[in-house]
């Protein structure tokens, strides 16, 4: 299996436990945010993921264009975390709070994933 695909998987699964603890201690609503917020986190790696493979692709065919895409997935990695997390606070009603713990516990994952992968 692929790492950026095993490093998703952690951050899946330490997403869904965020979301059974928010889910036992909170409303279901809150449960929402997490798993909401834990999605963006999701979404930004699978970004992060592909524009890694094209800057990987062009530096093996010698050409300079690598970092551009590199740069380029990190801004569309802010432009994107910043426009979903706009969306679940004004059309989804979220709260701010369960979207941050849920985009926290995304971080964790890839924190452990990455660590696993690297092993």
């Amino acid at each position: 299996m692929r790492a950026e695909i095993k490093i998703i998987l952690y951050q899946l699964l330490v997403i869904m436990l965020a979301v059974a603890v928010a889910k036992y201690l909170y409303a279901s609503l809150a449960a929402t945010g997490v798993l909401y917020g834990g999605l963006i986190s999701v979404s930004t790696s699978a970004i992060m993921a592909y524009r890694m493979a094209q800057a990987a692709g062009k530096a093996a065919e010698g050409s300079l264009k690598g970092n551009l895409y590199v740069y380029l997935g990190a801004i569309e990695r802010i432009c994107i975390a910043i426009a979903l997390f706009a969306l679940g606070f004004s059309w989804l009603n979220f709260s701010p709070l369960p979207m941050v713990i849920g985009l926290m516990a995304g971080q964790v994952g890839f924190m452990i994933g990455a660590f696993k992968v690297k092993d």
